[in-house]
């Protein structure tokens, strides 16, 4: 009977859960949560495919009890949705593994500091592209998907920015501040943004919009 109960609760908050990201397919961001001490002020276009998770950097919520890090933004759309270069690079590495299923990590080139940035597109259904390419910006590589344990079987990319550094977790940054348009204005990709030089790191939305 308990494991009738559980199995009845998980349905629920399934169901749920499916409701409301359908209602907010496009043009929603999931807030930071009141605790967190960085949050960025956004302006989402309406035709963007919704954010369901934002970043909350290691070293921010350390000293914070019950928030936990993440390092990167949730970006929610059907399986099968284009993943598209958020700038133009090198493709790193195109692998799949248990925990995040299909990963592909673009490195970009160095701007004025001397030092560059990386990508990571998580959760992928397919990659399209193998380590030792170069890829524009916006070029599809690869499709949204579910895959990894911890997508938790909702269809999802996890988007990550490496910024002038490495190291996953001591060089994670939130991409909301580097969208090409500026901090917080998150920029659909379209060919007016295929020019932007190298000087400095400039990200367009990792998915189209409608």
């Amino acid at each position: 009977m308990m494991i009738f109960r559980l199995g009845i609760g998980l349905f629920c908050v399934t169901a749920l859960v499916g409701c409301l990201a359908d209602e907010k397919k496009f043009g929603y961001a999931a807030g930071y949560g009141k605790s967190y001490p960085e949050p960025v002020v956004l302006e989402m276009p309406t035709n963007a495919p919704s954010i369901t998770q934002q970043f909350r950097s290691p070293l921010a919520v350390s000293s914070l009890n019950g928030i936990e890090p993440h390092l990167g933004i949730d970006v929610h759309a059907p399986i099968g949705t284009p993943v598209l270069a958020a700038a133009g690079g090198l493709v790193e590495r195109s692998f799949w593994g248990p925990a995040y299923g299909n990963q592909v990590q673009v490195l970009h080139a160095p701007d004025s500091s001397g030092k560059a940035s990386r990508t990571r597109y998580v959760h992928l259904k397919r990659r399209l592209v193998e380590a030792g390419e170069t890829l524009t910006r916006g070029q599809q590589l690869g499709e949204l998907g579910v895959t990894g344990f911890l997508s938790s079987g909702f269809p999802h990319l996890h988007f990550e920015l490496i910024y002038r550094g490495a190291a996953l977790g001591h060089s994670s940054a939130d991409p909301h501040l580097y969208w090409a348009k500026g901090a917080g204005k998150i920029t659909c990709w379209g060919p007016e943004w295929q020019g932007l030089g190298d000087d400095e790191l400039r990200l367009t939305y990792p998915v189209p919009c409608s």
